[in-house]
C-alpha cells in the first residue's frame, strides 16, 4: 500500500510541475526563426505577413534620449518686479546709509538734494534691470553666449540665450556705472567724492534675480519629449520581401527581424493559436521531466526514494521558471537578470554534482523557451552552472563562494564578448554596456545562495558542509559537555572521527557528514559513562556483581540516550541516523559470550543482547560502524604489529559481514576492501614503534 502511495504522489508531484511550468511560458506565439548576424538566413524566402514599423535598437533609443536630454533648453520663468516694490526697497535700504552722505559729500553739496538724486536714479536703473531681466547663471556655465534656455510668456515657450539677460554681476556693473555717471555729469567731472559713495551704497543687496529656472515645468517638458519620441525609424509593408534564402542578415535586416518578431508578439495571443502552441509545450515539459524522472530513478535512487528530496528539486525548478515566466512579459531579455547558477551550487551542497547538473540542465532549457536569444541564453548558463558545480566542491569557507562567483563572472564576460564579435565582426561592440554591468549584479547575486542554504536546510531537513563542520567543531556544547563527563568516550569519538574520515575520503563518501556523525557516535554515554571501559578508572568496574543481561541492557542504550540527546540538540536526522545505525542489530558481544559460556545447553534468547538497529543504510553510516569497531578493538591489542593491525582490521570487518550488517548499504566489495586497508595504514600510523630514548649516565 505504501509502495502504491509513494508512486501516487509522485506522479501528482509529475503533473503538479508540468502544469506550473507549462502556466509560467509567456502568452505569446513563439517566433519561430533563430538567425545570426552576417551569417546566411537558413530558411525560406520570409515575407511581411502584416504592415509594421522597423523598431529602434535599445541603443538607439537610449543615445535619442540622452541626446534629447543634453539638448533640452531648461524653461525659467520670468518674476515681474513692480516700480513701487522697488521704490520701496530701495528707501528702506538706503536710509540706513542716509548718515554717510554726510560724512562723504563735500560741504559745499546739499546732502539731502543727493540723497533725493541718488534715491531717485537707482530705482529708475533698478527697475530697468528688472524688466530686461537678471538672471543667475547656473553651476558649470563656463560661457554664457552658448547657454540657452526657453521663458515662459503665459503657457508659451520662447527660445533665448542666457547673454540677453543681465546676470547679478552685469546688473551690479552696469547700475553702479551708470549712477556713478549722473553723479559725475550734476557735480561734475573732477568729484571723486561720487564713485566713492556709489561704492558705499547697498546696491548688491538691493539686486535679485527675477528670472530663474522652473524646475518642474523643465522636468515636466523633459518628460512630454520623451514620450513622443518615436519609437520606430521606417515601415515595411504586407507582402514585402524582408529577406530571402542564402541572403546575409546584416544589421540592418536584424532590426527588421526583431520588430517583425516583437511586433508579432505583441498581435497575437494564445487566443490565436491555442491548441498547437499548448500541444508543443506540453509535448516538451512531459520530455523533459520525463528525462529528469528517470536519470532520479535509476542513478540517483536514495534521491527518488525521498519525497522531501524530490519535492526540494521540483520546486527549485519551479520557482525558477516561474520568475522566469513573470519577468519574460515585462523585460525583453532576461538572460542577464535572474542568478540561475544558485541552483546548481544549492543542488551541489545539498546533494550530488551529477544530480545539480541534470536538473540545472533542464531548468535551463525550459528558460531557454522564453528567452529573447536561445541560443546565446543556452551557451551563457549551462557552462556557468557546470563551472560553479566544479569549482564548488563543498562550502566550509566564505570565500569559496566569492571564488565561484568571480570564475563564473570571467565566464560570462568572455562568452558574451566572444558571442557579439562572432555575430558583428566588431570587437568595439563587445566591450561595456549595460549587458555586463547585469551579469556583474548576477553574479554577486549569487552570494544569495549562502543564507539560502540555511532556509533550504530547515524546511527540507538537509545539511550542508558548512552545518557539518560547525557540528564537528570541540566547542559545540554537546560535545564540550561529553568530553567533560565522558573525557575517555570523547577521545574515542575523535579518533573515529579521524579514521572514518579517510575511509570516506577514499571510496567517495561524504567525509564531512562521516566526521560530524562519528563526533556524536557515542553521545548517549555520557548518560552512564563509568559502565562504559574508555571512562574507567583505579580498577573500579560497576559491571561487577551485574547479570550479564543487565549489564547489556545498560551498554545497549548508550544508542538510544544518544538520539535523545541528538534529539534534543536539534542535530540533523542524518548524524541522528549514524548515532542509531553504528551497532547495527549486532549483540553486545561480550556479554552474549559471557552469558552463554555460563549457560551451555541452554536456549539462549539473543534479542537481550541484541541492539536495536537498524544496520547501516548508507555508506556513510556503514563506514562509521567499521571505524568504530576497528578503533575500540585496537585498544585490546597486547602488541602493535603490522601483523596485528592487519589480523585486526580483517577480523572485526568479517564479523560485520558475517551478521550482514552491510546488506542494506551501498558498499561495494571494493569499497570495502579499501576501507580495510585505509584504517590497517591509519592504525600502523597511530601506534608505529618509538625510538627509545637512552638513560643519561652519572
Amino acid at each position: 500500500m505504501q509502495k502504491y502511495r509513494d508512486i501516487i504522489v509522485k506522479i501528482l508531484a509529475f503533473v503538479l510541475t508540468a502544469i506550473v511550468v507549462i502556466v509560467s511560458f509567456p502568452n505569446v506565439e513563439k517566433f519561430n526563426y533563430e538567425y545570426e548576424l552576417q551569417r546566411p538566413w537558413r530558411y525560406q524566402n520570409l515575407i511581411a505577413p502584416f504592415d509594421f514599423s522597423i523598431l529602434k535598437t535599445e541603443a538607439e533609443l537610449t543615445q535619442e534620449r540622452d541626446s534629447l536630454r543634453r539638448n533640452m533648453r531648461p524653461v525659467y520663468r520670468k518674476d515681474s518686479v513692480g516700480e513701487g516694490q522697488v521704490r520701496d526697497e530701495v528707501r528702506s535700504n538706503l536710509e540706513a546709509y542716509e548718515s554717510k552722505f554726510k560724512l562723504i559729500c563735500p560741504a559745499n553739496v546739499n546732502e539731502d538734494s543727493t540723497f533725493r538724486f541718488v534715491n531717485k536714479k537707482l530705482t529708475e536703473k533698478l527697475v530697468g534691470a528688472y524688466s530686461k531681466g537678471i538672471v543667475e547663471l547656473p553651476d558649470g556655465v563656463n560661457d554664457p553666449t552658448e547657454y540657452e534656455l526657453s521663458l515662459l510668456k503665459g503657457n508659451v515657450l520662447e527660445p533665448y540665450t542666457i547673454s540677453e539677460f543681465l546676470s547679478l554681476k552685469d546688473a551690479y556693473s552696469t547700475i553702479t556705472g551708470e549712477l556713478t555717471e549722473d553723479l559725475l555729469n550734476q557735480h561734475g567731472k573732477e568729484a571723486t567724492w561720487c564713485k566713492t559713495l556709489v561704492q558705499r551704497l547697498p546696491i548688491s543687496e538691493l539686486i535679485i534675480a527675477n528670472v530663474a529656472l522652473d524646475k518642474e515645468r523643465t522636468d515636466a517638458e523633459l518628460e512630454q519629449r520623451l514620450q513622443v519620441l518615436s519609437l520606430a525609424q521606417g515601415k515595411v509593408l504586407a507582402g514585402q520581401r524582408i529577406i530571402g534564402t542564402g541572403d546575409i542578415v546584416d544589421k540592418r535586416a536584424a532590426k527588421i527581424l526583431d520588430s517583425l518578431r516583437q511586433t508579432s508578439e505583441k498581435m497575437y495571443g494564445r487566443t490565436s493559436v491555442e491548441l498547437p502552441i499548448l500541444l508543443g509545450e506540453t509535448v516538451m515539459t512531459i520530455l523533459l521531466l520525463g528525462s529528469l524522472f528517470l536519470f532520479l530513478y535509476f542513478f540517483h535512487n536514495e534521491v527518488w526514494t525521498n519525497m522531501r528530496s524530490m519535492s526540494f528539486i521540483l520546486m527549485l525548478i519551479m520557482v525558477v521558471v516561474v520568475i522566469a515566466g513573470m519577468l519574460s512579459s515585462r523585460h525583453e531579455n532576461i538572460t542577464f537578470i535572474i542568478p540561475y547558477v544558485i541552483l546548481p551550487i544549492m543542488l551541489r551542497l545539498l546533494m550530488d554534482s551529477r544530480i545539480a547538473m541534470y536538473v540545472h540542465t533542464v531548468m535551463i532549457i525550459f528558460v531557454s523557451f522564453m528567452a529573447h536569444n536561445s541560443q546565446l541564453f543556452l551557451m551563457l548558463h549551462i557552462p556557468a552552472g557546470m563551472i560553479a558545480i566544479v569549482s564548488l566542491v563543498n562550502l566550509t569557507r566564505r570565500w569559496q563562494l566569492l571564488k565561484t562567483a568571480f570564475m563564473v563572472f570571467v565566464y560570462y564576460v568572455l562568452a558574451y564578448s566572444g558571442y557579439v564579435i562572432w555575430q558583428t565582426g566588431d570587437m568595439g561592440e563587445s566591450l561595456g554596456g549595460i549587458p555586463y554591468i547585469m551579469l556583474a549584479v548576477n553574479c554577486i547575486l549569487i552570494l544569495l545562495s549562502y543564507p539560502a542554504i540555511y532556509i533550504v536546510e530547515r524546511m527540507f531537513g538537509f545539511v550542508s558542509d558548512v552545518t557539518l563542520m560547525e557540528l564537528s567543531d570541540t566547542n559545540n556544547p554537546l560535545l564540550r559537555e561529553l568530553s567533560e563527563k565522558a573525557p575517555g568516550t570523547f577521545q574515542h569519538s575523535i579518533q573515529v572521527a579521524n579514521l572514518a574520515q579517510d575511509v570516506a575520503y577514499a571510496i567517495g563518501a561524504n567525509a564531512m557528514l562521516v566526521r560530524a556523525g562519528a563526533m556524536y557516535h557515542d553521545v548517549g554515554k555520557m548518560i552512564s559513562p563509568m559502565y562504559f571501559t574508555e571512562n574507567q578508572a583505579g580498577g573500579i568496574n560497576p559491571h561487577n556483581g551485574l547479570a550479564y543481561e543487565e549489564s547489556a541492557k545498560i551498554v545497549i542504550s548508550h544508542v538510544q540516550n544518544g538520539v535523545q540527546l541528538a534529539k534534543k540538540a536539534k542535530l540533523p536526522q542524518q548524524i541522528i541516523d549514524i548515532i542509531k545505525s553504528h551497532h547495527g542489530n549486532t549483540t553486545a558481544r561480550y556479554f552474549y559470550i559471557a552469558y552463554c559460556n555460563e549457560h551451555q545447553g541452554e536456549e539462549v534468547d539473543a534479542s537481550q543482547f541484541s541492539y536495536a538497529g537498524p544496520s547501516p543504510l548508507t555508506k556513510e553510516q556503514a563506514i562509521t560502524m567499521m571505524a568504530d569497531a576497528v578503533e575500540a578493538s585496537s585498544k585490546s591489542l597486547q602488541m602493535y604489529t603490522d601483523d596485528a593491525i592487519e589480523q585486526l582490521v580483517e577480523k572485526i570487518v568479517a564479523i560485520q559481514l558475517d551478521d550482514k550488517q552491510f546488506n542494506d548499504s551501498p558498499l561495494t566489495f571494493k569499497d570495502i576492501k579499501v576501507a580495510k586497508q585505509v584504517m590497517k595504514n591509519r592504525l600502523k600510523n597511530i601506534y608505529h614503534a618509538r625510538i627509545q630514548y637512552p638513560e643519561l649516565l652519572k
